[in-house]
């Protein structure tokens, strides 16, 4: 197994099918064994974005994988985030708004930042801060923000503080306690159910992730295992939540990344259709012609998308279509981001993760093929069978 690899679906299996199946009764399990105080912070949040008009009301279980984030992240990350200061910060954010703006020097922008990130965010104090105040969570949004890597669940989080902001100090460190705990159960549940598709981690943490300093992918590549549990339990609920809306639209894109193709860019024959990438099936082995030649049959036609980063100029397109849905195809670790972005566009969508992460922007120098369960995409993007069967009737005594 190749360093670049820090986890496989396949697990201890030939391939990722039976990861699908433990994902889906590790959610249930997460979802129905919830406590009280829990479903308490839940309801008053809710609550909340009802009356002031936040959103429209999402799903609980969407609201529950915030929660669980705010505990998460607190406990990973609020020990540095009180260390670091809001000049360092702010000058991170800065940096990160100019490579969004001048796309052309990208690549000097974020050399600066690997080494500004690492030196200001990297503290040695990585232990959870005590100080269960809304200050305090404020400052870790900031800090999380300043990495670049959680824009779109910083966006969600902003709520939870002006909710917050509208209780007083003890209801604050009780729902901060309480998340805390919760990522805690949850972090002990998931190693125990998911443990095998991560056992590749602490080798690469070991062993390969310090190359990886003052580099500016260093907080991406190393996210923590609770991380990977969280990503893939949250892009489950996002999944259910967005089945009905994505299942009902007419026209289904897939989304593919060129991680995924067996040839270099030199070697590949991917066409333009006049905007984007689409595959030539020109090499019966690459994936991504796989992939693209099962969804064909099934009327999906199928995009390249030659790095998450150009995701989003991706999905502008598809914006104002309401009949048309996206299929998003990523790494355990994008997914979220990748989900939660399509939702905030209102586009109706599913995600299917990679059996393996292999890129050689992140991973490996050299980079290798991934690849999906191309039956659970199958799946996916079935339509539901109409029961011809008559409707029984009783008859009254």
């Amino acid at each position: 197994m190749t360093q670049g690899i820090t986890y496989s679906l396949a697990g201890n299996q030939n391939d990722s099918t039976g990861f699908y199946i433990d994902l889906s009764h590790f959610t249930d399990l997460v979802i129905n064994n919830l406590n009280l105080e829990t479903e308490n912070h839940i309801t008053d949040f809710c609550q909340y974005v009802n009356e002031y008009k936040i959103e429209n009301l999402r799903s609980r279980n969407e609201y529950l994988v915030e929660l669980l984030m705010i505990g998460m992240y607190w406990n990973n990350y609020s020990g540095k985030a009180v260390k670091t200061g809001s000049l360092s910060k702010n000058l991170l954010k800065a940096l990160y708004k100019q490579r969004k703006r001048f796309p052309a020097y990208k690549p000097e922008i974020d050399k600066v930042r690997g080494v500004f990130a690492y030196s200001f965010l990297e503290k040695n104090n990585i232990k959870r801060s005590g100080s269960l105040t809304l200050h305090t969570f404020e400052n870790l949004l900031s800090w999380l923000s300043a990495t670049g890597e959680f824009n779109e669940e910083v966006l969600r989080l902003r709520n939870w503080t002006a909710f917050l902001n509208t209780k007083d100090a003890v209801y604050t460190g009780n729902l901060i306690k309480t998340s805390m705990l919760f990522a805690d159960r949850f972090s002990l549940t998931a190693m125990e159910k998911l443990g095998e598709y991560t056992q590749h981690l602490n080798g690469f943490q070991q062993n390969t992730l310090p190359n990886y300093k003052y580099r500016e992918d260093y907080f991406f590549a190393s996210r923590r295992e609770n991380e990977y549990f969280l990503n893939m339990f949250a892009a489950e609920v996002l999944n259910r939540g967005l089945k009905k809306g994505f299942t009902e639209t007419t026209k289904k894109v897939l989304l593919l990344p060129t991680c995924m193709r067996s040839e270099p860019d030199t070697g590949c024959k991917a066409k333009s259709d006049g905007k984007e990438l689409v595959c030539a099936n020109c090499n019966a082995k690459c994936n991504i012609g796989k992939v693209s030649f099962e969804m064909k049959k099934q009327g999906i036609t199928s995009y390249l998308i030659p790095h998450s980063s150009d995701f989003s100029r991706f999905l502008v397109k598809w914006q104002n279509s309401p009949d048309t849905s996206l299929i998003g195809v990523a790494c355990v670790l994008n997914l979220i981001t990748g989900g939660y972005e399509m939702k905030r566009l209102d586009i109706s969508s599913q995600c299917v993760f990679l059996d393996y992460c292999g890129c050689k922007k992140h991973w490996d120098k050299e980079g290798f093929a991934t690849s999906l369960n191309v039956n659970q995409l199958k799946k996916m993007v079935q339509k539901p069978k109409i029961s011809s069967a008559k409707p029984s009737v009783v008859l009254a005594d």
